[in-house]
């Protein structure tokens, strides 16, 4: 009797090994390998992240959105590397969008620290113009990014100077981030050389300016003005335009309160062929291109409160209002609004975007200025992103 116990707990033991030595097995190569990254990280000084998101959206303008509820998307995978060696520093995203099926450098530069107040950077990084990194706190940004304005990477070299309150960047762009002007499938907002569209931009010059009053621990405010021109090559006629854009711009940070306001202007002066408007640049990314107005006026107004949290796994929810406001120069187009009401719920590396965007003649929005119809359109958009 004990031998036939001996010989079924023996039997059971032998089938509970084999059935778990694989995932023990899988969870020992994890084990080793993230050994191995760490090693290489301490090593070298390059930290390896990245980010996954799935992102749910219901168009209101679409009967088939509606009729299906929506859709459920992968909508990206991302790789970074930043750290530095000897005193080299690197940063750089890779960036796969399975939803619009194409993949992109979102950035990549090789930068030194000067001094403790002075950083120089060259490669492909972000434009120092209006509020930074961003003007906004949704995940579909502001009006601002969908001509260009907001979150913009170019090709060039850039200074950052950060002596105390006072920030300062220059910066020198040779061209946009892809040196092909006819590639649309890029995370930047750029001139497209599409059909009779054949402007693309080169040697940009860019200078931003900021200073930060701080008074108290949890209160400070930072004014800034950012200027902005360049030049516009016209592959079909071979002359030289040019462009500028100037804003001004306001972050207040009071306590959990966050106020972003910022007021811009731009112009496109084209040297296209006979026939074509010069009313309209033609822009693009995400592998679509769009017109837009050649001349128009922005205004960026957002709020937003942080709720600390301790529950579970939650560490906080942020609520805002951003708003956006563009005013083409042509009086035939149309005043193009957004409005984004939603909150941001981060828990560990988990960031949830719940967002309501609803807007009228807008970009993205199942709307244009340029061919303005003053019809409201709501999305409703949940984007969910781990980031390690």
């Amino acid at each position: 009797m004990h031998l036939k116990r001996l010989l079924h707990l023996a039997l059971t033991m032998i089938f509970l090994l084999a059935v778990a030595s694989p995932v023990l097995a899988a969870d020992s190569a994890l084990d080793a390998l993230d050994s191995r990254l760490q090693k290489l990280e301490d090593a070298t000084g390059i930290r390896l992240g990245g980010a996954l998101r799935v992102n749910y959206g219901l168009q209101d303008w679409s009967a088939a959105s509606k009729d299906k509820g929506g859709d459920f998307a992968f909508d990206l995978f991302r790789l970074n590397l930043d750290g530095e060696v000897a005193d080299i520093l690197l940063s750089a995203e890779y960036r796969f969008y399975p939803e619009y099926d194409f993949d992109t450098i979102h950035h990549g530069w090789i930068g030194y620290n000067f001094s403790d107040d002075l950083q120089g950077q060259i490669g492909i990084q972000q434009v120092p113009f209006g509020i930074q990194p961003y003007a906004s706190h949704n995940f579909w940004f502001s009006g601002a990014y969908y001509l260009g304005l907001e979150d913009d990477y170019d090709m060039g070299v850039k200074f950052l100077y950060t002596p105390g309150p006072l920030d300062i960047a220059v910066a020198f762009y040779k061209n946009a981030e892809l040196g092909n002007s006819s590639d649309k499938e890029r995370y930047s907002i750029d001139l497209i050389t599409e059909g009779v569209n054949a402007n693309e931009e080169t040697n940009q010059g860019n200078l931003r300016l900021a200073y930060t009053l701080q008074h108290s621990e949890t209160c400070a405010t930072e004014f800034g003005w950012s200027g902005e021109y360049g030049q516009v090559y016209n592959t079909a006629t071979g002359d030289m335009g040019d462009h500028w854009a100037s804003a001004v711009h306001l972050v207040g940070n009071y306590g959990n309160l966050n106020v972003q306001l910022e007021y811009a202007a731009y112009e496109y002066a084209l040297e296209n062929p006979t026939g074509v408007d010069n009313r309209l640049i033609h822009v693009g990314a995400f592998a679509a291109a769009w017109d837009a107005p050649a001349k128009a006026s922005i205004g960026i107004f957002n709020a937003a409160y942080t709720f600390p949290l301790d529950w579970g796994p939650l560490d906080s929810i942020q609520v805002y209002s951003d708003n956006t406001v563009i005013e083409p120069d042509e009086g035939s187009f149309g005043t193009a609004w957004q409005n984004v009401v939603g909150a941001m719920v981060a828990a560990g590396p988990l960031y949830t975007y719940f967002d309501v965007i609803s807007g009228e003649n807008m970009i993205f929005m199942n709307g244009n200025p340029t061919t303005p119809d003053n019809e409201r359109n709501t999305r409703i958009n949940i984007n969910f992103g781990y980031y390690f």
